[in-house]
């Protein structure tokens, strides 16, 4: 993996593992009388801004108000453990502009990962600057096995987004099961997944911000689940 295109900030939400994302109750919808008697109280929270390498831009999470939360933070890494990330805030140093990723805080991110691309550099210092380019992200948006919780069971969607949040484009739906997401050379990703019961394996253009190449996996036998 080339260094000037290598993750640069990685947002979790309980583990680094993919697959150990906090569990996260749906929110139940209340008819007018309802909500007028209870006036429920916020239950997320806007978290620090933190700077996007190589942009005028920062970005914060919108968080599941949970007990324990805890936060380790580096110029590269941080995770926010005891609430689950609802949504992200991006903002714009110069102008002040901001924006919410979604128009909903209903969602799990489970991983938002950015990236610079592999483009010609004028000069040898311009090379060693990570600029990030894109955003990609994995994203819970429905209770798809009706448990009432958005957590790793449920069906995931692969995006991919400019560094301001922008542009955003859910390049695969519906995966059961994430084996690999991996980039390449030549601003490519590769991803391994099962979607619909079929283990399949795509490449990803991150600058085009969309599948290029899928194909299925080769026949594991009928005693491999």
């Amino acid at each position: 993996m080339p260094k000037n295109w290598s993750l640069v900030l990685l947002v979790l939400i309980s583990t680094p593992l993919f697959w150990a994302c906090n569990r996260i109750p749906i929110v139940r919808e209340f008819s007018n009388d309802q909500a007028q008697a209870t006036d429920p109280k916020p239950d997320k929270v806007l978290q620090a801004f933190e700077s996007i390498p190589g942009t005028p831009y920062l970005v914060a999470n919108i968080a599941q108000v949970k007990a324990g939360k805890s936060r380790v933070s580096s110029s590269e890494f941080y995770s926010r453990k005891g609430g689950g990330i609802a949504n992200l805030v991006f903002l714009d140093s110069g102008s002040l502009e901001s924006h919410s990723l979604f128009d909903t805080n209903q969602y799990t991110i489970v991983e938002a990962k950015q990236y610079s691309l592999d483009e010609p550099a004028s000069n040898p210092e311009a090379k060693k600057i990570k600029k990030t380019a894109r955003f990609v992200y994995q994203v819970l948006k429905q209770d798809t096995n009706g448990d009432k919780y958005l957590d790793s069971r449920d069906h995931r969607t692969i995006a991919i987004s400019d560094a301001f949040g922008k542009q955003y484009v859910e390049v695969l739906t519906d995966i059961s099961q994430l084996f690999n997401l991996q980039p390449l050379t030549g601003n490519r990703l590769l991803v391994v997944y099962v979607k619909n019961g079929t283990k399949m394996a795509s490449l990803l253009d991150l600058n085009q911000r969309k599948i290029v190449q899928t194909k299925d996996l080769t026949k594991l036998g009928d005693d491999v689940e």
